[in-house]
């Protein structure tokens, strides 16, 4: 019997040591999760993902305005172009861009060429053109994509090129 009861206690300190260590390491998981820590929006960074044929490099939301280097490897020259930041849920534009919305990136831009923009407005509404402007309060997050309006032989095209998430700094 003496043999059994020191591997009983055995067993129970065992398990109290462990248990104690995962109620502690419940406990600060719990803190943190109220504080805060583990929101999505804490992780949220600033990021540009182009698509195949488009660059999208260095973006920027800072003092109300959008700051990226956006270029353009498709092959084909473009004539008089456009580019706005359209928000996520906004609907996509159907014939051309809202103009309150829009940056020109000029009457040509060629293939291979980069150039750095500076958007002031955010679309909220596509379908409707409806413009906002950027918050310049730090934190405030934006997701949307970049769409670019061009003129290839006399006929203007409308893309998205590129997918963003933003974090005003």
């Amino acid at each position: 019997m003496g043999k059994t009861y020191k591997k009983a206690q055995s067993a129970m300190e065992y398990l109290m040591t462990y248990g104690w260590a995962i109620l502690i390491i419940a406990i600060v998981l719990a803190a943190l999760f109220s504080l805060g820590v583990f929101s999505s929006s804490s992780f949220l960074g600033t990021t540009c993902v182009a698509s195949s044929g488009y660059l999208c490099q260095s973006p920027l939301l800072h003092t109300g305005s959008l700051t990226l280097t956006f270029g353009q490897s498709t092959g084909t020259n473009w004539g008089q172009s456009y580019i706005a930041f359209i928000q996520s849920g906004a609907g996509a534009p159907s014939t051309s861009l809202p103009a309150c919305g829009e940056v020109s990136l000029g009457t040509s831009f060629a293939s291979g060429q980069q150039a750095q923009v500076t958007i002031a407005n955010t679309v909220t509404n596509a379908a409707t053109p409806t413009c906002t402007t950027f918050s310049s309060t730090v934190g405030t997050s934006y997701s949307g994509a970049l769409w670019v309006s061009y003129v290839v032989n006399s006929q203007t095209l409308i893309s998205q090129v590129a997918t963003l998430t933003l974090k005003a700094s």
